[in-house]
């Protein structure tokens, strides 16, 4: 399981998610229609807080000094490494006051700002951090336009694929903001695919990767299509969007695996 690379693959998935649900939330706010109250919100706001933190911190496992975290900033003019982690110092610290907002100020003009600069900085720390393997001209599987498509694809697909099924369980119909984003996670995802599995070395045979493509992209296609149209139960719901999340994480443990099996891979 080494070459798995679990604590990325926990940290790169549920840090993306997190940042995705964020997004899909901040755009449901700005819409016209509002599509839940203040309660759901805040909720649904903790629940994303929480699952960037969680993946954040899953990160530090993979440190070989964990509390010596804080010398990224000697190092961020030089490596995309040090970049990252303050990436998500930042992220995290700018998401925990978004947070205390939506509990306690969440209809001033604060707020509102501070919806955007979260969206800004999650989009900033996912580029960071698909730059980090997109560098590696020695490996083609990761120095490839399918490594910022797919991380960005896993970031919308599960965070608009979330607010979905809770629009979907206040209201039925989904605004059209929802279907357009998750449409956009489907394609992305799709053609993270479609263009890592054309590079010799890619593991089109495996079990993870046909999982995948069940899980993130049939599973996600069947929710965009029913999820507007009739109400689905939000425990249903709910094990739709475990479906695709278990999707997303055989990808990502098949991008680090077929690189890692080839150790040393730096």
């Amino acid at each position: 399981m080494e070459i798995y690379e679990l604590p990325l693959v926990f940290f790169t998935v549920l840090a993306q998610w997190g940042i995705g649900g964020v997004i899909a939330l901040t755009l449901c706010l700005v819409g016209r229609d509002r599509v839940f109250d203040t309660l759901t919100m805040r909720k649904i706001a903790s629940a994303f807080w929480l699952v960037t933190v969680v993946g954040s911190c899953a990160s530090l496992a993979h440190l070989g000094s964990p509390l010596g975290a804080y010398r990224a900033f000697a190092g961020i003019g030089r490596s995309w490494l040090s970049r990252e982690v303050v990436a998500f110092i930042l992220l995290n610290g700018a998401l925990t006051l978004w947070l205390i907002m939506c509990w306690f100020a969440n209809d001033s003009v604060w707020m509102k700002a501070t919806n955007w600069v979260v969206c800004l900085l999650g989009i900033g720390a996912i580029l960071v951090s698909s730059q980090i393997y997109y560098q590696m001209t020695l490996h083609p599987l990761w120095n490839t336009l399918a490594t910022p498509s797919a991380f960005f694809g896993t970031s919308i697909l599960l965070g608009f694929a979330s607010v979905s099924v809770m629009a979907n369980y206040v209201q039925q119909n989904l605004p059209a903001t929802l279907k357009v984003g998750l449409l956009l996670g489907i394609t992305l995802v799709a053609m993270s695919l479609l263009m890592r599995y054309r590079i010799p070395g890619a593991d089109a045979g495996s079990a993870l990767f046909w999982w995948q493509l069940l899980a993130s992209l049939v599973v996600s296609g069947w929710l965009l299509s029913r999820a507007g149209s009739r109400k689905i139960p939000l425990f249903a719901g709910i094990l739709l969007v475990v479906i695709i999340l278990s999707g997303e994480f055989a990808g990502r443990m098949l991008f680090y695996g077929n690189v890692m099996s080839g150790a040393p891979w730096f």
